[in-house]
């Protein structure tokens, strides 16, 4: 039976950026509206086995709740996972759909819930909904929308096929124990990981990035303000940043709501598909993936980091409900 799954992170949006810069707090019920919004486009499709997270927020629980009272139709079912209140919810949650066999994935949640998501989705196509504080990988689409093309690919997945494309990623081996991130790996000048969310952009040592789009927030946007990549670009970039000398570059950059950056760029190279950079530990790093601290490097420690097109699949919603648009897929028959 076709099925669409949903995972919405109870704690994207609220970390301590809300402190130190003016970021407004994205509230549950917000994430409760929207889960509704995209169970009501669902229906409207006419989908009939939608997988929701039960989440230890409970956003998953009241949303089905509440949607339940409305639409008898649709079969609406919670999914439980191990959950501890971690990024690693949203990874088990997304395995579990896998082994499920859902069609889609719809997500809630900024950079840090997509990369969780994406090490557990394995082929599944994502829809990633922006309701984080870096946002440079998700989209700002509507519910309601996402909801409906989630439906139209998971009911007729080899004729909208065409509409997910495969994203970039970076890669990073560290003793064995290989990491990825979707956006950014940032490394640190710092010996301890503190909070996890980055917002001193005076404490970034160096930064790789699958993309550097103009009009995002975060760390993304100290490549922007110099070399825009967007997301379906072969390449990649990297950034060495830096004390003020005669050749370096200052550049502003928007890398949080409210808080514009004034960095001094030592180097750039744009990396290629395939390509790797190579990084030695002047003294001890923190490495952060999409924005959170996750790893301390020791002094003198290398790394290797590279740039490959194997990150998830996302469905294109405006494409998807174009196609179907033109085919007829929204038409109603009597």
């Amino acid at each position: 039976m076709a099925s669409v799954g949903i995972i919405a992170n109870p704690q994207s949006g609220k970390d301590i950026r809300r402190l130190v810069t003016l970021a407004s707090s994205f509230s549950n019920n917000e994430k409760v509206l929207i889960l509704r919004r995209v169970m009501a486009g669902l229906a409207a499709i006419g989908l009939e086995n939608i997988l929701v997270f039960n989440d230890l927020g409970s956003l998953g629980a009241v949303a089905v709740d509440g949607f339940r009272h409305e639409n008898k139709n649709p079969e609406v079912q919670l999914f439980e996972v191990d959950a501890r209140g971690e990024t690693a919810d949203s990874t088990k949650a997304a395995s579990k759909l896998d082994e499920l066999g859902v069609r889609c994935i719809i997500v809630l949640g900024g950079d840090g819930t997509c990369r969780a998501v994406a090490k557990g989705c394995r082929k599944i196509p994502l829809i990633p909904l922006s309701t984080g504080t870096n946002n440079a990988f998700p989209f700002s689409w509507e519910g309601t929308v996402a909801g409906m093309a989630a439906a139209i690919y998971a009911l007729h997945p080899r004729v909208y096929g065409s509409e997910k494309k495969v994203t970039k990623q970076l890669h990073v081996d560290l003793d064995g124990d290989p990491e990825s991130a979707l956006v950014d790996i940032a490394i640190i000048k710092e010996s301890f990981y503190g909070a996890r969310a980055i917002w001193d952009a005076e404490r970034v040592d160096s930064l790789a990035l699958t993309r550097s789009e103009p009009g995002r927030l975060g760390l993304s946007s100290l490549g922007a303000s110099l070399r825009p990549i967007d997301a379906n670009e072969a390449v990649g970039l990297w950034l060495k940043l830096g004390r003020h000398r005669k050749n370096n570059r200052l550049v502003l950059s928007p890398i949080g709501p409210g808080q514009v950056a004034s960095t001094i760029v030592e180097e750039l190279e744009v990396i290629k598909m395939g390509e790797s950079v190579y990084y030695r530990a002047p003294g001890e790093r923190v490495l952060a993936f999409d924005g959170e601290r996750e790893h301390l490097l020791s002094e003198g420690a290398e790394i290797e980091i590279s740039l490959r097109l194997d990150g998830p699949s996302i469905l294109n919603v405006p494409a998807v409900l174009k196609k179907a648009a033109v085919r007829g897929d929204l038409q109603m028959r009597n």
